[in-house]
């Protein structure tokens, strides 16, 4: 089943029934607030094809939805923002967070990694979303 929606979720709550939380820290090594990406596969939506990673001032792409959660929130790094769409396009089936030592690690097998470290500016891991199609 394909992911239809996409969010950011503070500290240790809990992910909204049926919604998946993936477990890595998106603030890992960094010190800020505990953050995680949670996403939904729910078939009555139409699902999201692409992600973005936002720099603070910057206007997401058009068709874009931001969600309003600073990824660096409590860091001190870049202000950096997620955004996705569900324009036509190849369906995102999963989601997984990388943390690493190493600044360009490779994504896991049949995944593509988006290319800002989340922890950009902040120090700690690096931090990358990955993403399956």
């Amino acid at each position: 089943m394909t992911v239809t929606n996409v969010d950011v979720l503070d500290g240790q709550q809990p992910p909204p029934p049926g919604w998946i939380k993936d477990p890595t820290d998106l603030n890992a090594g960094a010190g800020g607030d505990y953050l995680y990406l949670t996403f939904e596969r729910d078939g009555t939506m139409p699902p999201v094809t692409d992600v973005y990673i936002l720099d603070d001032g910057v206007t997401p792409p058009p068709m874009y939805e931001k969600i309003d959660v600073d990824l660096n929130k409590g860091a001190g790094g870049d202000y950096l923002y997620l955004c996705f769409t569900r324009q036509p396009g190849n369906p995102i089936l999963d989601f997984k967070v990388i943390a690493s030592s190493e600044a360009n690690p490779n994504p896991p097998a049949g995944y593509k990694r988006a290319p800002t470290d989340l922890n950009k500016g902040a120090g700690g891991k690096y931090i990358y979303l990955c993403y399956k199609n």
